[in-house]
């Protein structure tokens, strides 16, 4: 007996350029759309595009606006290994049990005042 196999007719490539998806929040979305309403709000000219918008605003983030949303991402536990990997290359080699232990008896201060201990017997 022989077998038939089939294959899949492709689409054609449209000629533009290919796009994606972008996984964003709702309300990113709608902000995007906002905006691109109030761009669009004209009486000639062609659409501006979505793409067109977001190339924009990111060429205008600077160095300063990619540390904030580093420092953005950061959680405790990170903010506290990078302490750690500061005050190691600082002070040479110890454990985290004797950094933590300094940190908590208040001999070291940390930076930014990210990890402070509580005050104890009262105000």
């Amino acid at each position: 007996m022989e077998q038939v196999t089939q294959t899949k007719a492709s689409k054609p490539k449209a000629a533009s350029a290919p796009t994606v998806g972008l996984r964003m929040k709702r309300e990113t979305k709608k902000r995007i759309q906002a905006e691109l309403a109030k761009i669009n709000k004209k009486e000639f000219g062609r659409m501006v595009r979505c793409d067109e918008l977001i190339g924009t605003a990111l060429s205008l983030l600077t160095e300063r606006h990619i540390k904030e949303l580093q420092d953005a991402s950061f959680t405790n536990a990170d903010r506290l290994e990078s302490q750690y990997r500061d005050y190691v290359k600082k002070h040479g080699a110890t454990t985290k049990d004797e950094f933590l232990g300094k940190i908590l008896a208040g001999n070291e201060a940390p930076k930014n005042g990210s990890v402070t201990h509580p005050k104890v017997g009262g105000a």
